[in-house]
Formats: C-alpha cells, sequence, structure tokens
C-alpha cells in the first residue's frame, strides 16, 4: 500500500537511466533453509550522499495474490512498515551500500526483495532479489566412479609373433619334435657309418 501511496506522488524511475541514481542488488537469487539468515545487499550510486532507502517486499510472484509489503525505511533511524518485527528485519547503512537482513525465515518470507532510494523528489528502484525459503536445502548427488574390469595381463611379444608368424604355437611343438629327432637320428648314423667300416676293413684284413 505504501508503495501505491508513493507512486501516486512521486515520479518513479528505473535504475541505469543516464541522468538517474543507480541501484544495484545482490545477489539475484537466494536459496536459504528454515530459520537461518538472509541478507540482501543494496549498492547505490548517486551525486549525493543524502538520500533515503526503503526495503519492500513482492509476495507470491507472480500470482493473482502477488502484492507489495513495505518492510523498512531508513532516514536518520530506521521506520518499520505495519506488522514488520523489528527483531526479525534489521537495516544497515555503510556508505553506499544498504544491508537488509532477515533473521530466523520462515517459508512465508520468500518473495521479491526490492531496494529503492528517494533522491531530488525521485524514487528509483533495484532489480531486485527472489528469495525461496526451504525446510531441506537440496543436495548435489555425489558423482560416481565408474570401475573398469581389471584386465588380465597378456604377453604382447608372444600375441605379436602369433600374428606375424601365423600358427606359431601349434608348430612350436612339431617342431621340437623334429628337433629331438634330428638330434637322435646323429648318433645312430654315426654307429651305423663306423659298423660298415669296421666290416670293410675286417674284410680287407680276412683277404
Amino acid at each position: 500500500m505504501q508503495l501505491l501511496w508513493l507512486s501516486l506522488f512521486l515520479p518513479i524511475q528505473i535504475s541505469g537511466i543516464s541522468g538517474v541514481p543507480s541501484v544495484m542488488q545482490s545477489p539475484e537469487t537466494l536459496l536459504v533453509q528454515t530459520d537461518q539468515e538472509a541478507k540482501f545487499l543494496c549498492d547505490m550510486r548517486s551525486s549525493s550522499s543524502i538520500y533515503r532507502i526503503y526495503w519492500f517486499r513482492q509476495v507470491a510472484p507472480p500470482s493473482p495474490d502477488s502484492h507489495y509489503q513495505f518492510l523498512v525505511h531508513l532516514d536518520s533511524k530506521a521506520t518499520y512498515g505495519e506488522g514488520i518485527d523489528q527483531k526479525h528485519v534489521l537495516i544497515s547503512k555503510e556508505s553506499h551500500r544498504s544491508t537488509l537482513r532477515m533473521l530466523n525465515v520462515k517459508p512465508s518470507d520468500s518473495g521479491i526483495y526490492i531496494c529503492g532510494i528517494f533522491e531530488s523528489y525521485q524514487l528509483v528502484f533495484g532489480s531486485g532479489t527472489r528469495l525461496n525459503v526451504v525446510d531441506v536445502l537440496p543436495t548435489s548427488p555425489i558423482p560416481t566412479k565408474k570401475t573398469t574390469p581389471r584386465k588380465r595381463p597378456c604377453n604382447t611379444k608372444h600375441s605379436e609373433v602369433t600374428q606375424q608368424n601365423g600358427f606359431f604355437c601349434s608348430a612350436l611343438p612339431l617342431s621340437l619334435l623334429v628337433g629331438c629327432a634330428v638330434v637322435l637320428l646323429i648318433p645312430l648314423i654315426v654307429i651305423i657309418r663306423m659298423n660298415y667300416l669296421w666290416n670293410v676293413a675286417r674284410h680287407h684284413v680276412v683277404k
């Protein structure tokens, strides 16, 4: 109601227009757990250091029941809106920054909090900060590590030889058998040859 009353008598400006004081609010969004503290920042750029600070709340946006509620006004002292608990809503000002603190917030405190300054008969608003109050904060899922099955160690050198020589594995036992046979045949051939020479020599002696 107070915001509507002010709009009837004061020229309301949009922050950022040339020649108009600038109002920057942060953060854009705020997610707070029930019974915790919510803090809103309002930075003002103005050629004058004499201005009044207003804080409003847009309730239940954007719905047909949405409306603006006057929270607090800070000049030489803080003036609170109707029904606002002074122990629940705290306002402070340092240089060109105003800080609004909401203590022990409830889900009913959710809404868009808007900061405005009144200077040179102009009321300039910031873009607002959206507050969401929840009983339980969402938790981000923990990324699971993808496990890969362990592979059995493989003899690369043997595999390369097998690929290059074809039936290496099957040919190896056969080559061993052939080698053994050759080794056994050599003494046999020597024995047969010696027997042949012995018989020839004995035949000559008999003659």
